[in-house]
């Protein structure tokens, strides 16, 4: 299998590369192919909401967003890891899930003449977005999801700052049709409330990445 790590974090050596780099080192293990995209490393230029990726099956800004975009279709493990700023996902991470705007959402012909429709016309019309919801490619169906962040914080729970990051993770991957597998989650990286935290989580790391090749995965916490 090929899995492939999507990083949103500048930092090559920090906690989420390094526990993204032990998960593909135990799939490796298994004889699998792992390749680590450091989103820092690529022009991913913001979103221009102008749809043409809906109809045409691209985006028209030309920068690296479908040379990744075609390594995503190609994957069949993904993982998305991004350190916690300001109780979200990085910039850049955030910036390349509005890339794929156009690939999952629906933009019916007409919309904004839907107030003239009648309510019977307004209901075909909801329930023809609905239908049409979702990945415009099938080989983004069902693909598998790791998901990594780290956050200063102490305990997990504290002021709420690790949920919404994790929480943007997963929006992405339920509009893609995928569905999590596995979810690693750093606190307390500045304190070090905990001893051996670090070491405990890459040894997760590493035997989450060896059961990756089996067909059926327990999702991991």
């Amino acid at each position: 299998m090929r899995i492939l790590a999507i990083i949103g974090s500048p930092l090559k050596r920090g906690n989420v590369s390094t526990i993204a780099k032990q998960i593909i080192k135990g799939a490796e293990k298994k004889g699998n192919i792992g390749e680590i995209i450091y989103l820092y490393d690529y022009k991913i230029d913001f979103c221009k909401s102008c749809w043409a990726c809906s109809n045409i099956g691209t985006c028209i800004l030309q920068d690296d967003f479908n040379l990744i975009f075609q390594k995503l279709r190609e994957a069949d493990i993904i993982i998305l890891g991004s350190p916690v700023y300001w109780a979200n996902i990085t910039g850049i991470m955030k910036s390349f899930f509005d890339r794929h705007t156009g690939y999952a959402m629906y933009n019916p012909k007409n919309a904004d003449k839907f107030y003239k429709l009648t309510k019977w016309e307004k209901i075909k019309k909801l329930f023809e977005s609905i239908s049409n919801f979702g990945p415009k490619y099938e080989d983004f169906k069902y693909k598998r999801y790791i998901l990594i962040t780290a956050a200063t914080v102490p305990f997990r729970y504290l002021m709420n700052e690790i949920s919404p990051a994790i929480n943007a993770m997963k929006r992405y991957v339920k509009k893609l049709n995928g569905s999590v597998v596995g979810k690693i989650i750093y606190t307390d990286t500045l304190f070090q409330f905990n001893s051996n935290k670090k070491e405990k989580l890459m040894r997760k790391a590493l035997l989450m990445g060896e059961k990756l090749g089996k067909k059926k995965m327990n999702i991991l916490q």
